[in-house]
């Protein structure tokens, strides 16, 4: 039977106030906006509660809802690809370091965000912006940086009537001694983004560096060779585990009771005193070691991106104005407890934790800190050499046996693989 314009419109219009009331011809209440964030899993479980928290707060006081997903760091980046392919997932996203340079075509810029802010608050951080500022605009708004120190058992170095070191040549001399006391040093040196943490910046100790400031390959040098050297006699002083561990490797080698220093973020001292262990009272931080070019510093930075397929955009950028509210800073450092550092040098002054003898030295921090970039520019190549562990690859390959010329040439190879020239 043929079905007349005027008949259609009636059943449709008829389908459409169907849709509109509920089964007693009540209007239907319209749904709440959502905003849906995706971020990696802090070792610190407070950090998460933090972002959590101000999530919630956020939507409450605008009749939104909020739900905020935390996975672990390396699971991130194909995540982030798998929502962008699909045109859906979570409005917000966790970028690390230089991750916004990889998905920038897909990031809505929060030029006017960080104006917000930055108005309010002043500016951030050069390596905050080194992480955020791609291309001529704000595509991430950074968070939060990482720092890393070294951690380790003052009663142990007292024991083998060390001091804590100091110097990499310091901290070789200890390690002789503490192995044989069976609480050996350790660092990874291995496919983890803790080794990425503590090998560049032991490669800038030495005065090497991946690229010049133009991006242009100089990994091939005495300066890397004489780091290479290094790292075999640390080796030789650790337990060969090291080259397997991920990052909870040196978390669990400190916790166990027999480790005796590493490099880390503050988890391992947090946690150690959060559950009270035994040995608690005995770990202690201090800045990472110098090498014979000085002592440089290394962080993460972790900033917010928005999706350009969210549906609710504006509503994403209003979140994270509330989250640099001076309150909402104030919640989020002072549950980050050190682990979480101010990208903004106003909440860097006196931050909650510097009452703490042993996070104290994180303030200041990132004031001097770089991106695993340094000194060149901060681009999709540094991220992809970062990701693939270039740099822990060929230290692995030297301690296991392989030549200076044969571990440099592994790595010049894969960072021009990369993209990077001479």
């Amino acid at each position: 039977m043929a079905i007349t314009r005027r008949d259609f419109m009636r059943v449709a219009g008829a389908a459409s106030l169907a849709a509109a009331t509920d089964l007693r011809g009540r209007p239907r209440a319209e749904a709440a906006a959502s905003l849906k964030l995706l971020a990696h899993s802090s070792y610190n479980e407070d950090s998460d509660k933090a972002i959590d928290k101000l999530g919630k707060e956020f939507a409450a006081k605008n009749g939104a809802e909020f739900s905020g997903d935390f996975i672990d760091q390396p699971e991130v980046a194909a995540k982030l690809t798998a929502e962008e392919q699909a045109q859906a997932g979570h409005d917000i996203v966790d970028l690390q370091d230089n991750l916004p340079t990889i998905h920038k075509s897909f990031l809505v810029p929060l030029d006017d965000v960080v104006a917000d802010i930055v108005k309010r608050h002043g500016e951030f951080f050069p390596i905050a912006k080194d992480s955020g500022y791609v291309d001529g605009h704000w595509l991430t708004l950074p968070w939060l940086g990482n720092a890393v120190q070294a951690v380790y058992r003052a009663d142990y170095l007292k024991q083998v009537g060390e001091k804590p070191p100091a110097t990499w040549d310091e901290l070789l001399r200890a390690a002789v001694k503490l192995k044989k006391a069976d609480h050996p040093v350790g660092i990874p040196i291995s496919q983890c983004e803790d080794a990425n943490s503590i090998l560049y910046p032991l490669l800038w100790s030495f005065g090497a560096t991946v690229v010049d400031t133009k991006g242009r390959l100089t990994l091939d040098s005495p300066a890397t060779t004489a780091a290479l050297d290094y790292a075999r006699k640390l080796f030789a002083e650790m337990d060969p585990t090291v080259l397997s561990w991920d990052d909870g490797g040196n978390n669990k080698h400190m916790l166990s009771g027999r480790g005796s220093w590493t490099i880390n973020a503050p988890s391992i001292y947090l946690k150690a005193k959060r559950e009270k262990m035994p040995f608690a009272d005995a770990v202690e931080q201090s800045p990472p070691p110098a090498g014979p070019k000085g002592r440089l510093y290394y962080a993460d930075v972790h900033g917010w991106g928005v999706f350009k397929f969210s549906p609710n955009v504006e509503l994403a950028k209003n979140l994270l104005r509330y989250m640099f509210t001076e309150e909402s800073q104030n919640l989020f450092l002072k549950l980050g407890q050190g682990y979480d550092c101010p990208v903004l040098p106003k909440f860097d002054v006196n931050p909650p934790y510097a009452s703490d003898p042993q996070l104290r030295g994180l303030v200041g921090y990132m004031k001097n800190a770089h991106l695993a970039a340094y000194p060149g520019p901060s681009d999709a190549r540094a991220e992809k050499a970062y990701q693939t562990y270039v740099i822990p690859n060929m230290f692995a390959k030297a301690v296991q046996g392989a030549s200076n010329k044969d571990a440099v040439a592994f790595g010049v190879k894969a960072l021009t693989d990369i993209g990077y020239a001479k």
